[in-house]
């Protein structure tokens, strides 16, 4: 178990650690969680095993928390720019 939240916990700093580059636009990070979440949802919904299902649901609130992180980027870079 002890392994699994270590990899959770990897898979989110990575996921929070990556920055979009300047040739992905914070948009099209935002369709590809959506994405991931949507995936998430149809896994959660097929599992039987209870740790599966849990890793999952960590799965989620980490792609769930990345989304709302890029949507306050994306809010943000749509400020600057019509101020600028």
């Amino acid at each position: 178990m002890l392994s699994q939240v270590k990899k959770i916990f990897e898979m989110v700093t990575e996921m929070f650690a990556a920055s979009p580059s300047e040739k992905d636009s914070v948009a099209a990070v935002l369709e590809n969680v959506k994405s991931e979440i949507r995936e998430i949802r149809a896994n959660i919904d097929a599992v039987n095993d209870s740790d599966v299902l849990d890793m999952y649901i960590y799965r989620l609130k980490a792609a769930e928390a990345q989304y709302r992180h890029l949507l306050k980027m994306a809010k943000e870079n749509n400020s600057k720019q019509k101020i600028g």
